[in-house]
């Protein structure tokens, strides 16, 4: 497995990346060639190696000719305000090879949501703008051409730093990070104030967000290559510069255990009854949330009570707290970020003399796997035979555990 790793402590742009993969060994003919496939002309890469802050690395510029931003599939005037169905269609139309169409198309389709988010609109009614013009094309399917290229299958990142002040956009000055770009990196653990300049550009943002970036990772592997690139702008208050390495570990079993991003809503509740407790968790479960549960406490005036508690991703915040206020009588819910550690997990079924089960099993970073029948099969097979769960597992953890051998 092959993983590339980014650190990016003045943060990311499309430009950026794509210096980092021609830094890291792929071939810039080979990138202009599998980016001719797509119908747009009047554009061409120049590479060169800069110096930002005492730090040398490579620089990438999309040059436009004088008349350029030329297409085949757009209308005239429409050289820097392409719709997400403009650029999705141009994609799949073209002769790039599916994993590459598959990357950029998650890259577009990210941007898409959170642009239609911030605006209130459908995504397929999202008008790229400054993501839209050709430059930033090139920078977003030549980052789907180079992961193919370069074999990447995961990538991770472990700093990321947004910056600060404004930026002045097709909507006006806006401040930093961008609308989109915050929408992008909900629930993503990222720095800011740096500098007083944009860091990460919507561009960038989506590069990670589109390929499925893990954030605050702890690697294993061996290292076998790095890679430094520089931005355009010399900022003096930080090296304007990107790094990458790529790493390389035995086998399919993963590389790397994920932490990720997580908030705890959690609600007083001394007037309800316990039913109506246990009914308002199974609504929480119900609405999205990961996990559900409760802790006794005495509140004010001595009254015993309940704090329910309830671990949601950031997709979810809303429509959880809408269930809490909904089936409870709490007139706030506390938010706290948490970071959790993650193990890989799949079902698998195995089948037993009482039917089909469901099996819960995840790798551990040593190696070995710890699998799990589900409950709810338990307990059904438990009802039907008209026996203790303990009988159950009795008879179907030696079938698990020769399934496993």
């Amino acid at each position: 497995m092959r993983i590339l790793h980014y650190h990016c402590p003045a943060g990311i742009s499309g430009d950026m990346n794509l210096a980092a993969m021609v830094a890291l060994g792929l071939d810039p003919a080979a990138l202009e060639s599998e980016l001719r496939k797509l119908p747009f002309t009047g554009w061409s890469l120049q590479f060169e190696t800069t110096r930002r802050g005492g730090i040398c690395g490579l620089s990438c510029k999309v040059i436009l000719d004088q008349h350029h931003d030329h297409s085949h599939v757009h209308e005239p005037g429409h050289s820097h305000h392409r719709t997400y169905r403009e650029i999705r269609e141009a994609i799949e139309s073209s002769a790039l090879a599916t994993p590459i169409k598959k990357d950029a198309l998650a890259c577009f389709g990210a941007l898409a949501e959170a642009e239609a988010a911030v605006h209130g609109i459908e995504p397929e009614a999202v008008h790229f703008h400054e993501v839209g013009a050709l430059d930033s094309i090139i920078d977003i399917v030549g980052a789907a051409i180079a992961w193919h290229l370069l074999g990447i299958d995961r990538i991770a990142c472990s700093t990321l730093e947004v910056g600060g002040g404004t930026v002045k956009c097709a909507h006006g000055v806006m401040p930093v990070p961008a609308p989109a770009t915050a929408r992008l990196l909900e629930g993503v653990p990222f720095t800011a104030g740096a500098t007083d300049q944009e860091c990460t550009t919507p561009t960038g943002a989506t590069l990670l967000i589109g390929k499925a970036c893990t954030f605050g990772t702890r690697l294993q592997g061996t290292q076998v290559k790095t890679a430094i690139a520089t931005g355009h702008r010399d900022d003096p208050n930080l090296p304007n510069a990107l790094y990458l390495s790529l790493f390389e570990t035995a086998g399919e079993s993963p590389a790397l255990e994920s932490t990720e991003t997580i908030s705890e809503l959690a609600a007083n509740i001394d007037d309800m009854t316990a039913e109506a407790i246990a009914f308002l968790c199974e609504a929480i479960l119900e609405a999205g949330a990961v996990d559900c549960w409760q802790s006794p406490a005495t509140f004010k005036k001595g009254r015993l009570g309940s704090i329910v508690h309830a671990l949601v991703t950031a997709e979810q915040i809303q429509s959880v707290e809408a269930c809490f206020f909904k089936h409870s009588r709490t007139l706030g819910v506390r938010r706290k970020l948490w970071e959790r550690s993650t193990l890989q997990r799949e079902i698998q079924t195995l089948e037993t003399p009482f039917g089909s089960v469901r099996v819960k099993s995840a790798q551990r970073p040593d190696g070995s796997t710890h699998r799990k029948i589900e409950y709810e099969d338990c307990a059904r097979i438990a009802h039907e035979q008209k026996q203790s769960l303990e009988w159950v597992h009795a008879q179907i953890d030696p079938l698990l555990d020769h399934s496993q051998s």
